[in-house]
């Protein structure tokens, strides 16, 4: 009994300085780590073997979101009415002659000229059947570095409506803002005028788009492919998953495939 219980115990302590031993640990995870930078290696190989797929399919891409932004999304035109800010009287409650227009100062103007008083006589005015909050994404209110002026910029598909927006957002602001802030009101910079050239939809952008989801879309797809197939293709696979050499390979040959096509006619013209 005692000697069963020695080599019981002798035996847990081997197995478990095995279980413990950092060589072993450490070769282990470099074998993993290996095989690991392999099937990378491999996965490269695998793109790399169906390049011309890859190159097709981001030609693909392109040209479908490019013929898609053609066709499919309207042009848009933008118009853009200035205003200036005068400073406002010595008797006021606001003094601009010492204040730039900053970015709180233009975040005021913002959200007065697109508050409800202004666009909806811009709406009654020129009779528009946008809702205020679809002509409010139309309207941007910009205020260029170390000046007083505004820009107000109208974005539609109809370059007259742009237009007409952004000249009558302007008339009613400077009716309005001067109520509003106790200031007097401001002039006139510059009035809307009827734009020439569309600014958008950019073919160039939704042309890369269309590039960059047919490329990912390819590689996406072969690498789901690579990951799943679990057949063995080469003598190294073999060796690599099973670690078995095989005896011997088949080599497959076209020429003897041609040998034997000609033996077979020979014997057919031998027996006719």
């Amino acid at each position: 009994m005692n000697l069963e219980n020695k080599e019981n115990t002798s035996l847990e302590t081997v197995e478990s300085g095995k279980a413990l031993n950092p060589k072993a640990l450490l070769s282990f995870e470099e074998e993993e780590t290996k095989e690991t930078e392999i099937d990378l290696v491999d996965m490269f190989f695998a793109l790399f073997d169906k390049l011309h797929i890859i190159i097709m399919c981001t030609l693909i891409g392109a040209l479908l979101l490019n013929a898609f932004s053609y066709f499919f999304i309207k042009p848009t035109y933008q118009s853009t009415s200035k205003i200036y800010v005068v400073s406002a009287s010595k008797d006021s409650v606001i003094d601009f002659s010492d204040i730039n227009v900053g970015t709180s100062l233009t975040l005021d103007y913002e959200q007065l000229i697109l508050s409800y008083p202004v666009l909806s006589k811009v709406s009654d005015s020129l009779d528009l059947d946008y809702s205020m909050k679809d002509l409010q994404s139309m309207i941007a209110i910009e205020n260029p570095s170390d000046t007083r002026i505004l820009n107000i910029t109208v974005t539609s598909t109809d370059p007259k409506e742009a237009m007409n927006i952004a000249n009558k957002v302007m008339d009613f602001s400077i009716d309005y803002l001067p109520d509003t802030m106790s200031s007097n009101a401001p002039n006139v910079a510059e009035r809307a005028r009827i734009a020439d050239q569309k600014t958008g939809p950019s073919y160039t952008k939704y042309t890369m788009i269309g590039a960059v989801i047919g490329l990912l879309l390819s590689c996406g797809v072969i690498i789901a492919r690579y990951l799943m197939d679990d057949t063995i293709h080469t003598a190294e696979d073999m060796e690599k998953y099973f670690g078995v050499a095989p005896l011997s390979v088949i080599p497959e040959n076209e020429s003897l495939d041609d040998g034997a096509e000609e033996t077979s006619q020979k014997r057919k013209r031998k027996k006719v």
